[in-house]
């Protein structure tokens, strides 16, 4: 029987997946796993130095960051964020279009103000113009430039859009975090950049996560190349395509370089090995970063009954089961603060009480506390939810666990 390094070579080799890092600690430490697969350019064998498109991983940060300026009493969990966030001060829920070819939109104003916890946990009624029509269609009625995350527009332009619902009523992914990115900056008088060298990455050590590539060499240097797995053109917001061929590399831009923003709800680009790091402060309760009652409150359950079915739609459309880092069907799932939370172990491997998310090139990060590991999944491919990788996330983090109890048991 083949091992997990031979089939992740073979695979990497074969071109069925990109280069791949494979990232895994516990607590204490004492358990590492830290391995890279394939090519990281069509020239170029990837090694642990390599650094990727981070995307939504990048929220984690964002959430800490936000969370920082709670513990330091610069605002509450449950406060209104737009004595700080001004643009969100009396939001207004856009709930339609008047009738005709050029309708003009139709709001109501909202009756509940927008807090910190509804930002961080996606209730605060801010979808995405790429998953939600409604967008680009008021874009388009109010004569506003097209939402643009990849080229040389403001951040503020892309994230200052009406709401879809009541805050604190249902569920949808979209810009909160740029808008939490935004709050930390504002309330420290810095940018997120600074904010996040200063109070996250500097206290752990780590030289390569930035938003800005020209600001660390090596970040540049050892950037992978995008790969796709529908085409070269065209996929980062396409959809995953269940029989697609293998994968190519791509010039399609992901982030502008140069950029002149830092977007906290996927902007960031680093070392996958550096971003460990950070999973492992919050695993560990080190007092780094946050508090042990702040990492607490990360792991709770935060959704009350219709953000939470809202939730559960969203992760069960049937053409997605299967995908990267969907959750199997009927299982049981929460919202913590940073990222989706298991409510029960599940067959893919994953455990009751588990923080994780992803980012759109197919990432994804873990934390299980309760069985003390922390694992990553780095491989960047477009678009995002690809089966493929799904399958090989699944295949490591089964085996990590499995070579973890082992080393459990012998009191390693």
């Amino acid at each position: 029987m083949s091992t997990l390094e031979e089939k992740f070579e073979a695979a990497t080799a074969a071109r069925e997946i990109p280069g791949t890092i494979l990232l895994a600690t516990s607590s204490d430490g004492k358990f590492q796993y830290q391995k890279a697969f394939g090519p990281a350019t069509p020239t170029k064998p990837l090694d642990l130095k390599a650094t990727m498109i981070l995307a939504s991983c990048t929220k984690l940060m964002t959430t800490i960051a936000a969370l920082q300026c709670v513990e330091r009493g610069q605002i509450g969990l449950d406060d209104e964020v737009s004595g700080v966030l001004h643009e969100l001060k009396d939001p207004k829920i856009l709930t339609g279009f008047t009738e005709g070819e050029n309708g003009e939109p139709i709001y109501e104003a909202a009756k509940t103000a927008i807090t910190v916890r509804h930002l961080l946990t996606h209730t605060s009624g801010l979808g995405h113009d790429a998953m939600h029509p409604i967008y680009p269609k008021w874009r388009k009625a109010m004569g506003h430039p097209p939402y643009a995350g990849d080229v040389q527009q403001s951040l503020l332009h892309n994230i200052t859009i009406p709401l879809m619902y009541e805050p604190g009523t249902s569920w949808s992914y979209g810009v909160s975090l740029d808008w939490v990115g935004e709050l930390a900056a504002r309330l420290n008088n810095t940018t997120l950049e600074n904010f996040m060298e200063k109070n996250i990455w500097t206290p752990l050590g780590i030289k390569n996560l930035t938003f800005h590539q020209d600001l660390k060499p090596d970040v540049k240097k050892n950037l992978v190349k995008m790969t796709s797995r529908n085409g070269p053109e065209g996929a980062k917001y396409g959809m995953p395509q269940r029989e697609a061929g293998k994968v190519e590399w791509s010039d399609e831009i992901i982030y502008e370089d140069p950029t002149k923003y830092e977007a906290g709800g996927g902007g960031a680009v680093g070392s996958p090995v550096e971003y460990l790091k950070i999973m492992h402060s919050i695993l560990a309760n080190d007092g780094k970063l946050l508090k042990w009652e702040t990492i607490g409150e990360m792991f709770k359950p935060q959704l009350s009954a219709g953000p939470l079915k809202a939730w559960m739609d969203y992760i069960g459309v049937p053409f997605l089961q299967g995908a990267f880092s969907i959750p199997p069907a009927g299982t049981k799932m929460q919202w913590g603060i940073g990222g989706m939370l298991w409510d029960q172990d599940a067959e893919t491997g994953k455990k009751k009480g588990t923080l994780c998310w992803s980012g759109l090139p197919n990432l994804i990060w873990t934390i299980d506390r309760e069985a003390g590991l922390a694992c990553m999944y780095a491989g960047n491919v477009i678009p995002f939810g690809d089966f493929k990788s799904g399958n090989f996330q699944v295949l490591f983090e089964k085996e990590i666990y499995a070579r973890y109890e082992k080393f459990l048991k012998e009191g390693k």
